[in-house]
This record gives C-alpha cells, sequence and structure tokens, in this order.
C-alpha cells in the first residue's frame, strides 16, 4: 500500500468560508479528510471598518475609437491632466481606455455584443451657453422619449491676440449722436441743451452757380448780346437759374458788368448802375454794382447790397425759402443822369454763392 505524507495530505485540501451567522453560539469549524482529499470549513469574520474616501472619479468623455494599443501609446504623450476622463474604444482589442491623468486604465469587458435595435428618437438642440474658460462640455438632456433636448454649456475659449487697429465706426452709433432719421447732405452740430451731436442742413456756403458771357452754369440761355444806344431806363441783360436748397438762404453775389454812358460833351452826368433782383426785374434788390460818370466803358463790379441799414440773422430782407428755386436778374439802371449808354456782353459775369439762414 503507498503511502501518503501529511504535507501532500493537506496540499488537496479545499479551504472554504462559510457564513452560518457571525457570533452565533454553538457554531464550530469542521474539518474533514479522506485519502482522496480534504475541506476545512472556516466561519466569516467580522466586517472591518470602512476606508478613508477615495478621489473622486473624473467625467467620462467619448472620444470615439483608436485603431490599436500603438496607437494609444502614441496618444498618451499629448494627454495631461486636463484630458482625464477622456475614454477611447481599442478597435484591436474591443477594450476601453480610459484616461487618468497620467495614464490609461484598461476595462476589457467594458463592451458586450450588440443589444436589440431600440425605438427611434428625434433629439434637438435647446439652450447653448458659454461656461468658464477650460471648463468641461456640460451637456443636459430634457424632455421625454422619443423627443429629447440637448442644452449645451460650452467652456469658453482662451484670450486671442489683440488684432490690428480698426477704422473709425459709425458716427451715429456714438452714445452722444442723437437718435433718428439723418437726412442726405446733413452734417453733425452741437446742440447744447440736448448735449449730443444731431443732424442739421449744412451750414456752409452753396453753390457757386454762374454766367459768363453767353454760357450759363445749366446750359441756359447766357448774358442778352452787346447793345449800343440804349434808352430805356432799365434793361434786363442775363437771367440767373439757382435750384431750390434744403434750407433758407440768402444770395451772395459777385462779378460785374461793362457798360458806358453816351454823352458828347465835357459834362458826364449819367451813371449806369448794374443790379440783381430776386425773381422778376423789380424784385427784392440783393446786389449793386456801381458804375461811374466818365464816359468811358467800366466794369460795374457786383457786390451782396440789401438795402437795409443794419442786418441780423433773423432779417428776412433777401431770403430765399428752402426747397423753393429762384431765378436772380441782372438788370441794367440809369440811376443818373438822361444820355444813352452801351452794354457789353464779353467780360461780364455773374456768380451767385447761397448761405444758408437758420441752417444750424
Amino acid at each position: 500500500m503507498e503511502m501518503t505524507t501529511v504535507g501532500e495530505y493537506f496540499g488537496s485540501a479545499v479551504i472554504r468560508g462559510i457564513d452560518e451567522g457571525i457570533g452565533q453560539p454553538g457554531v464550530v469549524q469542521a474539518m474533514q479528510g479522506s485519502p482522496r482529499g480534504g475541506a476545512l470549513e472556516l466561519m466569516t469574520g467580522v466586517p472591518g471598518p470602512s476606508g478613508p474616501a477615495g478621489e473622486a472619479a473624473r467625467s467620462f468623455r467619448w472620444e470615439g475609437d483608436i485603431a490599436d494599443q500603438a496607437a494609444l501609446t502614441a496618444l498618451a504623450t499629448k494627454l495631461g491632466t486636463a484630458q482625464a476622463g477622456k475614454a477611447w474604444r481599442v478597435l484591436s482589442t474591443g477594450a476601453l481606455a480610459y484616461w487618468n491623468g497620467t495614464g490609461f486604465d484598461t476595462f476589457a469587458d467594458a463592451f458586450g455584443a450588440l443589444g436589440p435595435d431600440g425605438e427611434p428618437c428625434s433629439v434637438s438642440i435647446g439652450s447653448v451657453t458659454t461656461g468658464p474658460a477650460n471648463s468641461g462640455l456640460e451637456v443636459t438632456v430634457a424632455g421625454t422619449p422619443p423627443n429629447l433636448i440637448l442644452h449645451l454649456v460650452v467652456p469658453r475659449g482662451m484670450q486671442g491676440k489683440k488684432g490690428p487697429q480698426g477704422g473709425p465706426g459709425p458716427v451715429r452709433q456714438a452714445p452722444d449722436y442723437l437718435d433718428g432719421e439723418h437726412p442726405d447732405g446733413a452734417v453733425p452740430v452741437w446742440d447744447a441743451v440736448l448735449e449730443k451731436w444731431k443732424p442739421a442742413s449744412y451750414p456752409g456756403l452753396r453753390g457757386p452757380w454762374s454766367i459768363v458771357n453767353d454760357r450759363a452754369w445749366d446750359g441756359g440761355a447766357g448774358f442778352a448780346p452787346s447793345q449800343s444806344g440804349i434808352t430805356a431806363a432799365t434793361k434786363t441783360v442775363a437771367q440767373l437759374n439757382i435750384p431750390a436748397q434744403d434750407t433758407a438762404w440768402r444770395p451772395m453775389i459777385s462779378g460785374g458788368v461793362l457798360v458806358r454812358s453816351v454823352e458828347n460833351s465835357d459834362q458826364f452826368t449819367t451813371r449806369i448802375d448794374v443790379e440783381v433782383r430776386i425773381g422778376s426785374a423789380t424784385g427784392q434788390r440783393v446786389a449793386v454794382g456801381s458804375g461811374h460818370v466818365t464816359g468811358a466803358t467800366t466794369r460795374a463790379r457786383l457786390q451782396p447790397f440789401f438795402g437795409v441799414r443794419s442786418m441780423t440773422p433773423d432779417n428776412p430782407i433777401g431770403v430765399v425759402p428752402a426747397g423753393q428755386g429762384v431765378t436772380l436778374y441782372v438788370v441794367l439802371s440809369r440811376n443818373a443822369g438822361t444820355a444813352n449808354y452801351d452794354y457789353t456782353m464779353a467780360g461780364s459775369q455773374i456768380v451767385c454763392m447761397a448761405r444758408p439762414v437758420g441752417a444750424v
């Protein structure tokens, strides 16, 4: 008969724990042995105290599939603590690789067999807001299947580099500019009461409009042909058309007309003046060119003249209303003496500038 040593005997024994009630009276340990094997039953001990709380797990951030372990190893060189929680499925092994901040934890059985097809679901995007820089993407699912709504909190990007200096913005968007309509051609002027800039008609001179010899600015008739021996006390020699303006204005006239009194004696008493009148040959006088009592051809130079002792900004003399076109008449006038006179077209000229009245 072959003998078996005690060591060999116990080497084939099975030791297992049993739970027959911790602290129950009358419960004993049992040991059984036979030539073919043995068994030792040990009672379950008393549970030990709870250990310290572990570090909170990182949020799970699914990154998709990766080819194999080599690709995963190469990827590890680009990851740090900020990427903790990212996870990939390794296609070559079917395992789940989870980046814990310093290395990968691998879960071989994370993916099981395909389950049955689920019910179709409609997912729409709800609110999209910006979270703090370097924070994770936050996704909140609302609604009930099959109609779900995703609310996203997207982390703010890093501060970019300062760009080049931009051009000036629209003046109308400035906080000290009055809101409202801004007509074409208007300019900003300061309103001391509102303490804001506001649009107003251009306050400067408009024009010029002119007639030189036989040509007018608008292609119309110029000065009348030269004439000798004129007997009439007054004679219109030109009509200057001025278009309507967006503000009331007063004409500022310059230029001159060539005239000569015809007197055959040693005494010269006749003076021929040039006048510019509004609307007709007898309308409001707005410019005068004084002639000379010489009997020689002279140029009566035009300058503004309104026939009042004093002129103030609100004086209506010579004012053309806004939105109204006007014709200025150039009139020869014998204001002294009785002799006939000559008029010469060549060298005659009238220039009109419009000075706004109350434009600001």
